[in-house]
């Protein structure tokens, strides 16, 4: 089911402030972050938990030591496709009912075919989500530098 149809919901059960819209991407991000979370949790190297239980690893201490860390790189990946996606449920929102944001400021200029107001509405919503991309891509970097992608990367400056 598209999630940006529950979004009438939202405006209903909500109302139409702040909370409908963050609900809205929230609901449209979580399953992408979840997702390739579940993924980075199940792809461990079968090896790599043999010698875990060998050396005595509960399965508490197995996931906290073994699986999240090698899911991380997948949640950060899940994250980066999520802001994109937050976004489109945020403009969604303010699609269906909204008195301000960049959704109505959108919708407000194409009634009145004024084409340059939605350029730069749309070109703020290119500019913001390619910041919080970068926001997030950072944050990967410092808390899993041990990456190969990092260090692929850091390899070629």
């Amino acid at each position: 089911m598209p999630k940006v149809a529950l979004a009438p919901l939202f405006i209903i059960w909500l109302g139409t402030g702040l909370a409908s819209k963050v609900a809205i991407s929230f609901l449209i991000a979580l399953f992408v972050i979840v997702v390739d979370t579940v993924l980075g949790l199940r792809s461990v190297d079968p090896d790599a938990v043999d010698l875990f239980r060998s050396m005595r690893g509960r399965g508490m201490q197995t996931l906290l030591w073994l699986r999240v860390p090698n899911a991380l790189p997948h949640l950060f990946s899940g994250m980066k496709v999520a802001v994109s996606l937050a976004l489109v449920g945020a403009i969604a929102g303010e699609f269906v009912a909204s008195q301000a944001g960049l959704g109505y400021v959108i919708l407000a200029a194409q009634g009145t075919f004024e084409t340059t107001r939605v350029f730069a509405a749309i070109v703020l919503l290119g500019i913001l989500g390619t910041v919080l991309f970068f926001i997030v891509d950072f944050i990967e970097r410092v808390v899993c530098p041990w990456h190969v992608s990092h260090r692929a990367r850091d390899r070629g400056r």
